[in-house]
């Protein structure tokens, strides 16, 4: 694989599910800067469970080949619940568009997929303003 469709920058969107239907798969936005395997970014989601339009977080980690490893830290306007941090872990897709892995917090952890976006070029002024899907309630 070349080192370009290894390069994680860019604009991903993408979605994260919860285990046995604690929560609803929650849709998400991407934007990663990879500087030689060492992943910066920002994500933001819509707030599913307090019902604000959405939450932004930062993202730190690393990409080693198709390996993709980062921890998601909720900024300080999330509520008190969304302190800790959540640990992604997953692979690169062969074309480089695809990282699909798993993700933990505490004692809880799911599954998650995003999608290199074609279509989002870095000109997006911001990406809260980026409208999201609106999720599935909680049953």
């Amino acid at each position: 694989m070349g080192s370009n469709r290894e390069n994680l920058t860019g604009e991903w969107s993408g979605q994260f599910s919860y285990p046995s239907r604690l929560g609803p798969t929650t849709p998400f936005l991407a934007h990663l800067r990879d500087d030689a395997g060492r992943l910066t970014g920002t994500i933001i989601e819509p707030d599913v469970f307090f019902g604000g339009p959405t939450l932004e977080s930062s993202l730190h980690g690393t990409r080693h080949g198709s390996s993709v490893d980062f921890t998601k830290m909720y900024g300080p306007t999330a509520p008190p619940d969304f302190a800790n941090p959540v640990d992604y872990v997953g692979s690169l897709s062969a074309d480089g568009n695809t990282v699909s892995g798993v993700w933990s917090l505490l004692d809880l952890d799911g599954s998650f997929e995003m999608h290199r976006d074609a279509e989002i070029g870095e000109d997006v002024e911001s990406e809260a303003q980026i409208e999201l899907p609106s999720p599935a309630p909680v049953r």
